[in-house]
């Protein structure tokens, strides 16, 4: 006799469940997105100890009928695909019809439903096994109540988290959700105290200040592109406010919030340079792509997908961010406090923010007018030209033996001279670096340093590295002789090698141009003047301006800030002079 034998359907479910089913979040997401895809405009959620306890769904959409409502909770019922030529052009949330199958196999279940022009009827299993089925009354739409969730598989059950991090994970996935919908309205409570309300007016401003707050959203920056079969819009926040993990990373394609972790690189590198290291932005990117060149079917809970040659849309999206950032100013206010985390207790829900801020407001948020600079005579004062986005700066004096005051427009200005310093040098060396025409020196005498042996061993690998940036080398076992070197490094070309050879011993891989930016940040923090360093007025004068020549004036290197801004108004709330 065979030992193959067909599964039950019951067990089929549970061993379903453990994929799609692993929290309550997920429960939520599933039921929710089915209410999406029946057209709802209002969908509200319940939870009872944070989800642990009880969820229910209500939604006004369309409904189901009797006979659908019997069939829903089949394995592999589904009205959104026919055939395999559905399955390549999807454009629905859900579409597999496992999700209720697999819910009912863990908890105890109860759906209520009813169309426009049929009665209403309430269906209710109990671990995979239909317990009853009647007519009842209800409004148009579906109610779905969900308890008890793995209480026939204990072993699931300590996989669960507090009650309170369960609620900040559901609370998570309906923001993601209002995101993907703007024109429904989500409704979030927990032990019937209301935790979120978006007013399903398709306002994304509105959406991401109750999300993240209203100095988000008024930082909120919009971006526009149509190329090469890719039509999206990035929303992202200026990096004076940012976030200490990539959550704030929001993707919606076709109207499907997904997670795409390749794309997370590529955003996280257009930001560098104006965000501090292991710091990331706030970004919210709506992608409408052919359903043909785009696999939702490859996460079992649908979270991820493929995109057929991605490098393409990478790359604009990309160039889209980088020519928006150097576009825009970017000195923060004192007064913003950027690394503060957004926890479900602090949380800011706002029905309407934009209700909350002036018409001009609302302007200058999406679509801020850009300043024009003009310089000035005066020797004091600093002007640049206009793409360069740096005020007038009368200097008033040096604080702290670190900090530069200025002022200009009624606003007082701090610049960090260390930070400043940097770069100014970042770039200087970055511009030597990148010039395929490096100007090099022979030396007279001859240098030699002498290494460790795995020193000698990494040099000898990657010897084409330091030809390329401008270097004549000779390695003779572990003694490395200089003959030639490029005019960037002249001053400290011992350190400098030096430091090459460990930034390539500490980076395993080398990639030449994100090889040549650590170099440039390494050799320019030496360089620069440290905070506590004694520098002169007429220093101070000529670190400005040349900070005001610099492509980036706003930040180091690393992400730090060189400047920030404290208007008269602030200071005059400080002192009580205004309310």
């Amino acid at each position: 006799m065979g030992k193959i034998v067909e599964m039950p359907t019951k067990l089929a479910n549970m061993i379903a469940a453990g994929e799609v089913v692993e929290r309550p979040a997920n429960i939520v997401k599933e039921v929710v997105e089915n209410s999406i895809d029946a057209n709802a405009t209002t969908i509200k959620v319940y939870l009872k100890d944070g989800g642990l306890t009880e969820v229910k769904v209500i939604d006004d959409g369309q409904g189901m009928d009797e006979s659908d409502i019997k069939l829903c909770f089949l394995p592999h019922a589904t009205s959104k695909i026919k055939n395999e030529y559905d399955l390549f052009r999807i454009q629905t949330l859900g579409f597999r019809g496992e999700a209720l199958a697999s819910i009912a196999s863990v908890s105890e279940v109860s759906l209520v439903s009813k169309t426009k022009d049929t009665e209403a009827y309430n269906i209710v299993y109990k671990f995979g096994h239909q317990i009853s089925f009647s007519q009842t009354a209800a409004n148009i739409g579906t109610t779905i109540t969900v308890k008890n969730l793995f209480f026939n598989t204990p072993a699931r059950l300590k996989y669960l988290k507090t009650k309170e991090q369960e609620l900040a994970t559901i609370s998570t996935i309906i923001d993601k959700l209002a995101l993907s919908h703007p024109q429904i309205s989500f409704n979030l409570f927990n032990d019937d105290k209301p935790i979120y309300r978006s007013n399903g007016k398709g306002d994304i401003k509105a959406l991401i200040g109750g999300i993240y707050g209203l100095e988000a959203a008024r930082r909120l920056q919009k971006v526009e592109f149509n190329e090469a079969g890719f039509k999206g819009t990035i929303y992202y926040v200026l990096p004076e406010i940012y976030r200490s993990n990539k959550n704030q990373l929001t993707y919606i394609i076709n109207g499907r919030y997904v997670r795409y972790y390749a794309l997370n690189d590529v955003v996280v590198d257009a930001f560098k340079g104006y965000l501090p290291i292991n710091k990331y932005p706030i970004l919210v990117l709506y992608l409408t792509i052919d359903p043909l060149l785009i696999d939702v079917n490859i996460h079992p809970k649908k979270e991820e997908v493929k995109i057929a040659e991605p490098r393409q849309l990478f790359g604009i999206i990309a160039t889209k961010i980088k020519e928006s950032l150097k576009a825009t100013r970017h000195i923060p206010n004192a007064f913003i406090a950027p690394t503060k985390s957004q926890e479900i207790d602090d949380k800011k829900y706002v029905v309407n923010v934009a209700s909350s801020l002036t018409n001009q407001e609302e302007k200058n948020v999406v679509n801020p007018e850009p300043q024009t600079l003009i310089a000035e005579e005066e020797p004091k004062q600093y002007g640049l030209l206009p793409e360069q986005k740096l005020p007038n700066l009368v200097f008033v004096g040096i604080i702290m033996r670190t900090y530069i005051v200025c002022e200009a427009n009624d606003e007082m200005y701090l610049l960090d001279q260390h930070a400043c310093a940097e770069r100014i040098r970042y770039e200087y060396y970055a511009k030597a670096l990148g010039n395929p025409k490096l100007i090099t020196q022979p030396l007279l005498i001859p240098s030699s340093l002498e290494l460790t042996k795995d020193e000698a061993l990494y040099l000898k690998t990657n010897l084409a590295i330091f030809t390329n940036l401008g270097f004549k080398l000779e390695l003779d076992i572990t003694t490395l002789k200089i003959f030639e070197i490029p005019a960037w490094a002249a001053k400290d070309y011992l350190d400098i090698i030096r430091d090459m050879i460990r930034l390539i011993m500490d980076n395993k891989e080398i990639n030449i141009l994100d090889f040549r930016d650590r170099v440039c940040k390494q050799i320019s923090c030496k360089a620069s003047i440290r905070a506590n360093d004694h520098i002169t007025k007429e220093e101070a004068l000529a670190l400005i301006k040349e900070l005001a020549q610099c492509e980036n004036p706003y930040h180091c290197p690393h992400g730090r800030p060189t400047i920030i801004t404290i208007s008269k108004r602030d200071l005059e709330k400080m002192f009580a002079r205004v309310l």
